[in-house]
């Protein structure tokens, strides 16, 4: 696990590299060009444009715990970051595909049945393990 010092460095290495590429990343400060959102989990070992292999600019991305969608609320008393993305990607940006990116051992969802189970007083089986 790297170190907030460790963290800081690579952001520095990051900065010295981008001045270096210039053409790379001159593109990027006219806007995102995003064709496609990609709803996923916010666990650290799930990085969307890794595991896409996509450049920075080519997917718009949001994270959530499980890449849960909460309901859409009416009243707009909550849920607003997840649907605030969505919103923006579909009528800003105009992406023209959503992408829910789940993942294998997600705490999120193997501990769903669990608290399920917890709030019916009974032992939990987990879904996930069937696959």
């Amino acid at each position: 696990m790297q170190s907030y010092k460790n963290l800081i460095e690579g952001y520095l290495e990051f900065k010295k590299d981008s001045a270096l590429k210039k053409e790379f990343y001159a593109h990027l400060h006219l806007g995102q060009n995003a064709e496609v959102l990609i709803i996923s989990c916010c666990d650290s070992r799930v990085v969307p444009n890794i595991i896409m292999k996509a450049e920075p600019g080519e997917i718009f991305i949001t994270r959530n715990i499980a890449a849960l969608v909460p309901p859409y609320d009416e009243s707009h008393t909550s849920y607003h970051a997840t649907s605030a993305a969505i919103e923006y990607a579909v009528k800003g940006l105009k992406v023209k595909h959503i992408i829910i990116m789940g993942h294998t051992k997600c705490g999120g969802i193997e501990s769903f049945p669990l608290r399920q189970a917890g709030r019916r007083g009974r032992k939990a089986s987990n879904p996930c393990h069937a696959f």
